[in-house]
């Protein structure tokens, strides 16, 4: 995602205009998932895909009507009909796709210029545009603020309502305007409490698919560059009491506890139940599990808050080796940061 705004503000800083085709709201089976962006420039040339076939191609002839009137559209596809079947695309479902046009105005390379900004720093923003274009784009940070103050209340209300559960993309109705909210998110930030040989494999694994990544511990000869390449951040620690104290730590960061002890990992899981991280997972047995469960609720932790916490960790897929524990752990990560805040079903 930080590719693809990076080069939609340089398409801008080109005084080109372009067009942002995302994939709104689909059910049944899809080539892509709700959220799902590519820019189409004049001329046919795209950046990024939304499931190639007939989906795309139909955004890309559709893209050079909207740069020619200067308009944005809304296109519905029913991929289970005969017109779909002849092309190869029998996905079974349905899908709308927004072509939002976007001139190189000084106002929205600010806005795209910011949206950068947030998805360098690591947080999930969600963009609004007038379905019409008649209304400014204005966007939904990670902790719920509009940055404009102009808006209607009940516009400003609806977009925060909506951001709060958003995954993907959404278009809503307000005061007679139809709004495309759209999540721009991020890698995800993991935080990775301990840094022995599961954490050092998960780090590289995770690295890969997009996280940034911080490693905690309080040994020097674990927690350091030459172990973690790939770590955005490496923190040696004094002691693991208030090791969270200092993070912006929000649903797009994911906890994962992996220390060398029991006790420590009961002191950093208590730390964790009191944030708002979006995924909070500890490595361990269920044996090791109930133990420390037990023990939290006698010091007042709830049952509910217990209840977010994936331990054992990682997808259950037999994985014995670190290696295999990581790629269990990431597998679940990236479950996790696919469906954002939908009920987990997973075994």
């Amino acid at each position: 995602m930080k590719r693809l705004v990076r080069h939609l503000c340089s398409t801008l800083a080109d005084n080109r205009s372009c067009v942002l085709a995302t994939v709104g709201s689909q059910s049944g089976s899809t080539p892509r998932i709700a959220g799902t962006k590519m820019i189409v420039h004049e001329g046919g040339s795209i950046f990024g895909t939304i499931g190639g076939g007939l989906v795309e191609a139909t955004a890309i002839r559709e893209a050079a009507s909207c740069l020619l009137q200067k308009k944005s559209a809304h296109k519905r596809f029913d991929l289970s009909n005969s017109e779909a079947a002849v092309s190869d695309m029998i996905c079974g479902g349905t899908m709308d796709l927004y072509l939002e046009y976007i001139a190189p105005s000084s106002e929205n390379m600010a806005v795209f210029q910011q949206l950068e900004k947030e998805l360098h720093a690591g947080r999930r923003v969600i963009l609004v545009s007038s379905i019409n274009g008649e209304q400014p784009r204005f966007f939904v940070d990670h902790k719920g603020r509009v940055n404009r103050e102009d808006l209607p209340s009940a516009v400003a209300s609806l977009c925060r309502q909506t951001a709060a559960i958003l995954s993907g993309a959404a278009c809503v109705d307000c005061e007679g305007e139809q709004y495309l909210l759209s999540s721009f998110a991020t890698g995800g930030h993991l935080v990775l409490v301990g840094a022995g040989h599961v954490a050092a494999c998960t780090a590289e694994a995770a690295a890969r698919v997009g996280f940034q990544v911080t490693v905690m511990d309080d040994r020097e000869e674990f927690a350091n560059k030459e172990r973690f390449p790939q770590a955005t951040t490496i923190q040696l620690l004094s002691t693991f009491a208030g090791c969270l104290d200092g993070l912006d730590i929000d649903s797009d960061t994911y906890v994962v506890i992996v220390t060398r002890g029991h006790l420590h990992d009961m002191e950093v899981l208590e730390q964790t139940l009191q944030t708002r991280a979006g995924y909070i997972g500890m490595i361990g047995s269920r044996r090791k599990r109930n133990t420390i469960y037990t023990q939290l609720l006698d010091k007042g932790v709830t049952e509910a808050q217990l209840g977010q916490v994936r331990c054992p960790i990682g997808m259950a897929i037999e994985a014995d080796t670190p290696e295999e524990i990581a790629v269990s752990i990431v597998g679940e990560l990236i479950y996790q940061r696919a469906t954002g805040r939908r009920a987990w079903h997973l075994a």
